[in-house]
This record gives C-alpha cells, structure tokens and sequence, in this order.
C-alpha cells in the first residue's frame, strides 16, 4: 500500500466541476477486512451506494468471506483531500486488513498518479481489456493492481511484479445479474498481495451471502 498523509491535497484545475451528488465516485479509499463481522453488525452507511460488500474469495484450494468497504474521497472544485478512513477495530482474520485507494483508469491524472489500484469502467473483449491492463501499470508505476471489466461477469486483473511483465489473468467475478463490481475485486486482490498472497492463487471474487 502506498501511504499517505491524512492532510494531502492533490489540486485539480479550477475549471473542473464538483460531480454530481450521489454520482458514482471516481476515487475512494478501500478497506478489505478478511475477518468481517455479523452480517447482521454491518452499517448501513458504510461505504457507497447502500454499504459495504460481503464478497467470497476463492482459491482452488480455500475460500472465504471478505468484507469491502469504500469510503470516497470529497472531491470540489478546489481539489481532492485524502482523509484517511476510520481503522478497523476487530480482532485480524487470517490475513491482515488493508487499506488502499483505488482510482477510476479514465479519471483525472491527479487521483491516477496517487492510486493504488486503477479500475476501468468501460466492458472490453478479453484481449483488449489485457492489453488495457499492461498499459495502466505500465504509465502508473505507483500502482500494484489494475482491472478492466470483461463482457459478461468476468474481469481481467493485474499485478506489479518487482522484474518482469506483470502478472495478468482473468476472474470470475459472479453470476451476469449480480456481479462483484470490478472496484471490489480490484481491492481483494490489492488486499491479497499486500499480505503476501500469490495473485496466481485467485480464482474468484463473488458475492457473499449474508446471514
């Protein structure tokens, strides 16, 4: 994770609107607990757009719950402050949380030059979106993890490597009705890494069910 100062502003150009309320944010700190709590505990009004994400990580060998929580940044006019989400307070899960920001791949190149992950918006042809995915990490050396959405309910992901290409392959992200948004899959692979997890491991990153 690249850490920042609560504090820091990064400045856009004075002409760029404030987006719209209650519009899909294009940057927002990611929180991936792998310990969540009761589902019946979860609040409300974490997150964005109706609270966080109970998803379910699957390798070929293991699976299990993982709570994301998304917490945008205010953007205005004036800039973008980087205000640190609350810590998590629950005992660790059998890998540490992590905290990360992730910033849309087509926003502006001040939250780009600052994320940890970049995520497209835009559905790609599988070898389109590979390629889409090299060309991020490759012009945003900050970034760990990139993910273009597929057509359908899968995603391409990938992940710096310390020498190399990166490492790049496809994930299921669940059924075509209800999929895991490319942001949270993007996030549990940044959660994965972080924690020393071989992103070859990941299969999967569907919707958990609570209760």
């Amino acid at each position: 994770m690249i850490r920042r100062s609560p504090t820091s502003r990064v400045h856009a150009p004075p002409a760029r609107p404030a987006p719209a309320r209650g519009a899909e944010p294009g940057a927002a700190w990611a929180t991936v607990c792998f310990r969540p709590p009761h589902p019946g505990a979860l609040p409300r009004e974490a997150g964005c757009r109706g609270g966080p994400h109970l998803v379910v990580w699957r390798t070929r060998a293991a699976h299990g719950p993982a709570l994301v929580r998304f917490d945008a940044l205010p953007v205005t006019e004036r800039g973008c402050a980087y205000g640190h989400p609350s810590p998590c307070l629950h005992p660790p899960g059998r890998l540490p949380c992590d905290t990360h920001l992730w910033a849309d791949a087509d926003g502006p190149a001040e939250l780009r030059e600052q994320a940890d992950v970049l995520v497209g918006r835009v559905p790609r042809a599988v070898a389109e979106a590979r390629r889409r995915v090299r060309v991020l990490l490759a012009e945003h050396p900050g970034c760990l993890a990139a993910v273009v959405p597929g057509f359908g309910a899968g995603c391409v992901v990938g992940v710096r490597r310390a020498a190399g290409d990166p490492w790049c392959a496809g994930l299921e992200r669940g059924g075509p009705r209800a999929p895991v948004s490319p942001q949270a899959v993007a996030s549990v692979v940044h959660a994965w890494v972080a924690a020393g997890g071989a992103p070859s491991a990941l299969r999967a990153v569907v919707p958990g069910c609570p209760g």
